[in-house]
């Protein structure tokens, strides 16, 4: 072989393995974002479990009780809206909860919600589930109460990195679900047949190495770019800073069709800010006996 031939085999060669390499990395990228939305399924799915063993535990009978509604997690600071986060709490069979109530026989107190991460610069919240015997000194009826253990870290974790969740009563199949609701002990009225429950959270790489804003952009800019690792599925809105934007069109490059969604503020962002982009689940929890208050 001459060495002109040569050269071309190996530039053939060398055109051949970029080509494999670029198909290879490509398919170990996608197994591996299968990867992360399995395990992230899976911890979803442990968690609904949870939750909808709890929904089905709850006290339907005449002292039963079920409040959602929200709470001021953090103070109005520099001119944000005050940060308002989800909670369920009800009255429970305490058979189903024998971290509480060794006995079985009474009742136990339970609330879903979710709580700020330590991280101050974030929005990055967990949601925890808290029991307590119906006997304890101080009920989780009490907002100064519950409050305090929700700032105390009390509880178990059930999900972190959680950007934005929802609880919606449904009192009839069709529906619309509600955030607020409140059932007092002895009321006249039957319970909703169940709950809807929806979460928007980060986690593995997303969390770890998030994908960053490519330029500045200021409070009224409509369109941006980012730079890092594509995600598995874009989501509809996405989270920069304390801001919520909904974005239209392919990766990198998109067009912010709404600023300051979900309550939040538009403001200017630097170039190199984190990028959070939140995978969607939900879930529906279902009450015993249909809602109905039981004799």
């Amino acid at each position: 072989m001459t060495l002109a031939e040569v050269l071309v085999a190996l530039l053939l060669f060398g055109i051949l393995a970029s080509f494999v390499v670029s198909v290879v990395n490509s398919v170990l990228n996608l197994w591996q974002a299968g990867e992360r939305r399995g395990r992230g399924d899976l911890v979803f799915a442990a968690a609904t479990e949870r939750l909808r063993a709890d929904v089905l535990a709850a006290h339907t009978g005449p002292r039963g009780w079920m409040i959602l509604d929200d709470w001021q997690a953090e103070p109005e600071l520099g001119g944000e809206p005050a940060w308002r986060l989800p909670r369920l709490r009800f009255l429970a069979e305490g058979a189903a909860f024998p971290e509480a109530d060794l006995s079985g026989r009474g009742a136990v107190e339970v609330a879903w919600m979710l709580v700020p991460e330590p991280d101050p610069g974030t929005r990055f919240t967990r949601l925890v589930r808290i029991v307590q015997p119906e006997s304890s000194p101080r009920s989780l009826l009490e907002e100064t109460w519950i409050t305090t253990l929700a700032r105390s870290g009390a509880g178990l974790v059930v999900l972190d990195g959680v950007l934005h969740a929802s609880f919606g009563a449904r009192e009839a199949a069709g529906d619309d679900a509600k955030s607020k609701l409140r059932i007092d002990p002895y009321a006249p009225y039957g319970f909703p047949i169940e709950f809807d429950f929806a979460v928007e959270r980060v986690s593995g790489g997303q969390r770890r190495k998030p994908p960053l804003l490519d330029d500045p952009i200021t409070d009224q800019v409509g369109s941006l770019s980012l730079r890092g690792g594509a995600p598995f599925a874009m989501p509809e809105r996405v989270m920069i800073g304390h801001e919520w934007m909904r974005l239209g069109g392919t990766w990198p490059r998109f067009m912010a069709s709404e600023r300051g969604a979900r309550g939040t503020m538009a403001k200017p962002h630097q170039r190199g800010e984190p990028v959070w982009l939140p995978e969607l689940d939900a879930c529906v929890a279902p009450l015993i006996a249909s809602g109905r208050r039981l004799p």
